[in-house]
């Protein structure tokens, strides 16, 4: 490609061993993972022999036992497979192993379908004897949820029908993933010389963050000018997904989607609601934001969408190389103590993380894993700030699975959403605070602070937006309204004209980003990202302070074994009440106040 002036994307041979993960202590090789999966149908036998024989407690210990060993058995070979699938989404190889592993999946999930109801079906007196059986401890809380979830409980016929037909019925995310992760590519994107630059999702950000704004127009419009290409199959995709989810409440007799996606964690659909009621109350200080934006880019009456990302300190003048990242990461969670600072190493010294972009990797960055395996962090860095934060993000989420499946047993390791990004937030806020504590200069001191301003904007008022639209798109199914790319278009612009308005100029692709988020398949999973900034503000502010760390680390060890609220609330943030968003938000106000003054000085 004539006239390119930036690092070709490498494929994954290209890409140094060290900064590659090794997931050899998961399965040697391919074969291993082989054997192990040809292991399900005797693993499995005893779950299956048990349907009708759930008599008493002392069976009903046994079917845990057993259920457990095969849910590990298949979790391990589902992570091996994901995990290389997410190195190369177009190797052929990869995709056909995690097809393999999702179809049994679908089949285990039909075959222990009667479970549920079986249990269900016993009265809330002999649920409760059980759950106070000797030995059923991790199981306990499992046999307390059954009691609440009796009233949504289908029959065994109808959730084994489910069950069955669940791989199909997940077939819409499936499909929008392959299209694009593995089949969408980008005419490149031109500089304001008419220089071309390669277009990915994972360059897309760096290209946003260019100075040069005839660049930043390029790719923007190029980028969500692709997906409108493709705009009509991802409308059916996302309308087929929220179809399930609506069709899905509806029979377990929820009053709508949200409260039944809201119901497992015990949090009201007030919560969720009042979290965009106060993101609107809130805009004037975001637009106080996005004006100085526009005067600092000298852009007052034309900022544009294309123009949020550009750090108004320039473009990063200095590389953070992963050897960098790591040593700042370390430091800026020491006030998390020595235990903490020991898994941090695990996960640099026995590769965890996989770090770099190669062609057909999957873009953004995760944590993930399962009880048997280490929590494997999948990153795209480029060697900048926000890859720096962005290694801190996913290592609170891996820490925090660390923490939980040491101290937990396998039934209560696996912790909610709702805990898992506070985790992850309050990495990101230590180690803001810790490079703003370093004597780097004004430039990068204005860089941390437009980082903080900007991870407001994305985690809080971006993911509020998106939680309203996810709540409008459920509530028009659930009224009837079909979803076609014009609806979703008008919808989602609607949306962002009411956040980003009258600040910044209408127009361009920007009704087409709902298209590239796949967050929207979740089933209302954005909105815990803002909630989790919330609480993450008071923990960070109480660890810097040297206060409750050990009732914060308490909560990462508690993994699921409590309601969120619940855990929350024992290590000392009350979510329920509206005084800690607001203070979120009056944060924000603080936070800007502090950003106008360096731009000042630099």
């Amino acid at each position: 490609m004539s006239g390119m002036d930036v690092e070709k994307v490498p494929g994954r041979d290209e890409v140094e061993a060290g900064l590659k993960w090794d997931l050899s202590p998961v399965y040697a090789d391919a074969a291993a993972w082989e054997a192990d999966f040809a292991r399900l149908e005797e693993v499995g036998a005893p779950v299956a022999a048990m349907e009708g024989k759930l008599d008493g407690a002392a069976a009903a210990l046994s079917l845990f036992r057993a259920e457990e060993a095969l849910d590990r058995l298949l979790e391990k070979l589902y992570t091996f497979a994901h995990l290389k699938h997410d190195e190369d989404t177009a190797a052929a190889e990869g995709q056909e192993r995690e097809d393999r592993i999702r179809t049994a999946y679908a089949e285990w999930a039909a075959r222990c379908a009667w479970i549920t109801p079986e249990l269900a079906s016993k009265s809330e007196e002999e649920l409760r004897a059980w759950a106070d059986w000797p030995g059923m401890g991790p199981w306990k809380r499992r046999l307390e949820k059954i009691v609440r979830n009796k009233p949504h409980v289908l029959s065994a016929e109808v959730e084994t029908a489910l069950a069955r037909v669940s791989d199909v019925l997940g077939a819409p995310e499936q499909i929008y993933s392959l299209l694009t992760e593995a089949d969408m590519a980008f005419p490149p994107a031109r500089d304001g010389e008419g220089k071309e630059r390669e277009l990915t999702e994972g360059t897309y950000r760096t290209l946003l963050e260019s100075g040069d704004r005839a660049l930043r127009e390029s790719a923007f419009e190029t980028l969500l000018g692709g997906y409108g290409k493709v705009r009509h199959v991802v409308a059916a995709t996302l309308a087929g997904t929220v179809k399930e989810h609506a069709i899905d409440a509806s029979m377990r007799h929820f009053g709508s989607s949200l409260e039944a996606a809201l119901f497992d964690d015990r949090i009201s659909t007030a919560v969720y609601n009042g979290l965009i009621d106060a993101a609107h109350g809130a805009l004037p200080s975001f637009r106080r934001y996005l004006s100085l934006r526009a005067r600092k880019l000298g852009l007052e009456g034309d900022l544009r969408m294309w123009d949020v990302y550009v750090p108004l300190a320039g473009e990063e003048e200095e590389r953070v190389p992963p050897e960098e990242a790591r040593a700042w990461v370390e430091a800026a969670c020491g006030p998390l103590g020595e235990e903490y600072g020991r898994i941090l190493g695990r996960a640099f010294g026995e590769r965890w993380i996989d770090w770099r972009e190669n062609r057909g990797k999957a873009t953004g960055a995760y944590s993930s894993g399962c009880y048997d395996t280490a929590p494997y962090l999948l990153l795209n860095s480029k060697d900048r700030l926000d890859d720096a934060f962005t290694l801190a993000h996913e290592l609170g989420h891996s820490v925090h699975s660390f923490l939980a499946r040491a101290a937990q047993p396998h039934a209560t390791a696996e912790y909610p959403i709702f805990l898992a990004e506070i985790a992850s937030t309050v990495n990101e806020l230590l180690l803001s605070r810790h490079l703003l504590s370093l004597d780097r200069g004004k430039a990068f001191r204005v860089r941390v602070l437009n980082h903080l301003c900007d991870q407001f904007k994305g985690t809080v008022f971006r993911q509020v937006m998106f939680a309203e639209f996810e709540r409008d798109i459920h509530t028009a199914v659930e009224e009837g309204q079909p979803l076609s790319a014009d609806w979703l278009c008008a919808r989602y612009g609607e949306i962002n004209d009411a956040f980003y308005g009258p600040v910044v100029a209408k127009g361009g692709a920007i009704e087409l980003e709902w298209a590239r988020i796949p967050h929207f398949y979740y089933d209302f999973y954005v909105y815990k990202y803002a909630t989790s900034f919330c609480a993450a503000l008071v923990f960070a502010r109480r660890i810097r302070e040297g206060k409750g760390v050990e009732a914060y680390l308490d909560m990462l060890r508690g993994g699921g074994s409590k309601d969120p609220l619940e855990a929350l609330s024992a290590a000392g943030v009350d979510l329920s009440r509206p005084e800690v968003v607001a203070a979120a938000f009056a944060e924000f106000g603080q936070v800007l106040d502090a950003f106008e003054a360096a731009l000042g000085e630099a």
